[in-house]
């Protein structure tokens, strides 16, 4: 399960907010049981958590029964300029190749809550999105406003129509996004598990309009800044990451994540070392950090080999020396040792 405890742009809730409004809703509608003062709505650089928006947006799917095309009314509120600094990054990107880059390296600071990252073969760009940990009675909602709002800010930045080859919609959301991709006469299909859209990369390398080459460095800075302190995850790193937690008594290999996410292992590397890791370092944070607190509340290093799916205490003991340089026997006694001299006597 995902967690929703990293935080957002006050922004986007204020333009579901209005949107609830222009549908009858009061602002203590909208805003039931999030937490959220009203007042933050109204203030520049405010944030809440992803959890307080996703109430949100199930205030208005529930009160309004969640009507086809009102996520559409979201997306086309949603304006690039609503992303401040990655706006900025975008706009002022040296190509549209480096814009597109840029804008999937910050994905996560736009508005929507699914992983995405895309991929460059031959003259095509093949962008894929995974909204499977969305809470179910959501997803078209999200989906709709993910998909308006990119066909929307696209013309707006790069002046011209979204070049969409094809679509492929999964999650059974083809009969409520179809209207929306037929309006830009974009063909349609089934999709078993993740969400793609093909667009065709002919002219990626021309100049944009606004570039600015150290105006863009100095935004990328900021929008690295920002993802820092929000807490968010980026790239294909944090997909890999995500893969690896979801499936991980499967084991998985570097072939099998690759796979997933309809990359080569060539790949998929080379875009990790582009985000400064790798996947063996990213197996060592994640199940490295995942045994560290299975040990620190008392279990046996036998009881988390098990956990994690190892078949016994020394394949795991193995594994856990490459991650942390230490046996779990003697992480485990460590910690303890810590907590006793923590404790006053």
């Amino acid at each position: 399960m995902a967690s929703w405890e990293w935080r957002r742009s006050v922004t986007n809730a204020a333009i579901l907010v209005e949107l609830g409004d222009d549908h009858g809703l009061t602002q203590d509608q909208c805003l039931r049981g999030t937490d959220v003062d009203p007042r933050l709505l109204k203030t520049p650089g405010g944030e809440i958590t992803a959890a307080q928006e996703l109430a949100i947006v199930g205030n208005l799917v529930t009160l309004l029964d969640d009507p086809p095309g009102l996520g559409v009314e979201a997306g086309t509120r949603t304006h690039l300029t609503t992303h401040g600094v990655l706006a900025l990054a975008v706009l002022s990107s040296p190509t549209m190749r480096q814009a597109i880059d840029v804008a999937m390296r910050y994905f996560s600071l736009m508005t929507s809550f699914a992983r995405a990252w895309h991929i460059y073969r031959d003259d095509e760009i093949l962008l894929y999105g995974d909204d499977r940990d969305l809470p179910g009675e959501l997803r078209a909602f999200l989906a709709e406003r993910d998909v308006s709002a990119l066909l929307t800010n696209w013309f707006m930045v790069f002046g011209v129509p979204p070049p969409v080859v094809r679509v492929e919609i999964a999650g059974g959301l083809r009969p409520r996004l179809a209207p929306l991709f037929d309006s830009f006469e974009i063909p349609s299909s089934e999709s078993a598990e993740l969400q793609l859209a093909v667009f065709d990369a002919t002219g990626i390398d021309e100049p944009m309009p606004q570039a600015s080459p150290l105006t863009a460095q100095l935004f990328e800075e900021q929008c690295d800044d920002l993802l820092q302190r929000r807490g968010l995850r980026q790239g294909v790193a944090g997909t890999v990451r995500e893969m690896l937690m979801h499936r991980m008594n499967s084991r998985l290999s570097q072939e099998d994540v690759a796979a997933g996410l309809h990359m080569s292992l060539r790949t998929m590397r080379r875009r990790l070392a582009e985000e400064g890791t790798s996947y063996r370092q990213l197996c060592a944070e994640t199940f490295g950090t995942l045994a560290e607190e299975l040990l620190a509340t008392g279990l046996t290093v036998e009881d988390v080999a098990y956990r994690m799916g190892y078949s016994g205490a020394p394949s795991f003991s193995n594994a856990f020396k490459q991650w942390r340089g230490v046996s779990p026997g003697r992480f485990a006694r460590s910690t303890v040792d810590r907590y006793r001299q923590s404790v006053p006597r």
